[in-house]
């Protein structure tokens, strides 16, 4: 069982209840509960972590190589 503290409270003011529920889902998604929550929806092991951790940083360091050569492409 994983419990996740939140502070996502939204007050309804008049009739103004979309108006509320869209400033309620910017709060959850702001704070990475849905994202939380589907991570643990299994179970992975430990290497699938890792591995899943490693292909993330290679990603993004390749993100950032392809900026850099597109700032310094004309140079």
């Amino acid at each position: 069982m994983i419990t996740l503290a939140t502070n996502a409270a939204v007050r309804v003011e008049g009739d103004n209840v979309d108006y509320a529920l869209k400033l309620l889902k910017k709060k959850v998604e702001r704070e990475g509960l849905i994202r939380e929550i589907k991570r643990h929806t299994y179970y992975e092991k430990p290497t699938e972590v890792r591995r899943k951790k490693l292909l993330k940083a290679r990603r993004k360091q390749q993100k950032l190589q392809r900026k850099l050569q597109e700032k310094y492409k004309y140079y």
